[in-house]
């Protein structure tokens, strides 16, 4: 019976589950280049003189990952856009099947949206069976463009994560215009993502189980659209949060992404996690040579600074509470 309940669960309750078991709202980023692999994985392959020794090596720096964060994490991140300089699609895929197989929730960080049609066959290659549990989606082309990945989604249990306001500066240049109804860009591109939402998937609100498989990305590095979006807005659309540590954003910036429960968000850390043996704070315990247990420690350090954002949080909101009665 368990088990039953659990298969009728949609991606993003799922992964609510995920994220109560092991305590850690904290996604693993995973964008590997060139350059960022550390020079003790490199040398692992100094004679291999084969066509393939530079995937071989990818592969091996992507399985050392997983391992070093899956106990800690509840999901990962795995941008496309690196595998594919380096003419590596194929590993892609191999790396988020190894990464679901390790028990974590994969999100296939692939940005695609196109024409209908188009649409159509890039929802087949990522969301029909394959190992991700949900991906990141563009809504520049609208519903027709946007409609593809959610029914295909829905129909195999996955979930998608829409752009809604992404964490890089120059969002703003586009994302935070104005329109004639008094709206800005991403306020209409929230309200769209609702609707699309209730177009496929009627959900009861009120518990941990109502969350939407229809998520949104909205950057943390903007704490005052976060907490619009996340905390108030979309409250039932679980919300993909980047820019936490690398990009700038602090614990306290991302609170407002999380529901009473602290469910219904994940926060990602890419480049703060990867190279966590490069930070000021690991320097003195980790090295190149360490850099997995130190991706593990970073793990571990970023769940702990979360929840205690969030304790704090809830102690000033039961402390205003008790101010008021």
């Amino acid at each position: 019976m368990e088990n039953q309940k659990q298969n009728e669960k949609n991606a993003m309750q799922r992964l609510n589950d995920l994220i109560l078991q092991k305590n850690s709202r904290i996604c693993a980023g995973l964008d590997p280049t060139w350059e960022m692999i550390p020079k003790v994985v490199k040398d692992k392959f100094f004679d291999d003189n084969s066509e393939d020794y530079k995937e071989k090596i990818f592969k091996a720096y992507c399985q050392e990952y997983i391992q070093a964060v899956k106990d800690v994490v509840p999901a990962i991140k795995i941008n496309s856009a690196f595998f594919e300089a380096e003419g590596l699609e194929n590993l892609y895929f191999a790396i988020a099947q190894e990464a679901k197989d390790a028990g974590l929730f994969v999100i296939g960080d692939v940005k695609r949206a196109d024409i209908g049609s188009t649409s159509q066959a890039y929802a087949e290659a990522f969301l029909l069976g394959g190992p991700f549990d949900a991906i990141t989606i563009n809504p520049y082309f609208g519903t027709d463009g946007v409609m593809p990945f959610i029914k295909m989604a829905k129909e195999n249990g996955k979930g998608v994560f829409v752009l809604v306001k992404t964490s890089n500066k120059s969002s703003c240049e586009l994302q935070d215009l104005k329109l004639k109804d008094g709206r800005k860009v991403y306020e209409a591109v929230a309200d769209l993502v609702i609707d699309w939402t209730e177009e496929v998937e009627k959900c009861n609100y009120g518990s941990i189980d109502d969350y939407s498989m229809v998520g949104a990305v909205v950057g943390a590095t903007h704490p005052e659209q976060l907490n619009e979006l996340a905390g108030n807005r979309m409250y039932y659309n679980f919300a993909l949060v980047p820019g936490y540590g690398a990009q700038g954003a602090t614990a306290d910036d991302v609170v407002a992404a999380f529901d009473d429960k602290g469910l219904g968000a994940i926060i990602n850390s890419s480049r703060g996690m990867m190279q966590a043996y490069k930070k000021d704070c690991w320097k003195g315990k980790y090295s190149e040579e360490t850099w997995a247990e130190a991706a593990k420690a970073e793990a571990i350090r970023a769940t702990e600074e979360i929840n205690q954002a969030l304790a704090r949080e809830k102690a000033k909101i039961e402390e205003a509470i008790r101010a008021i009665f």
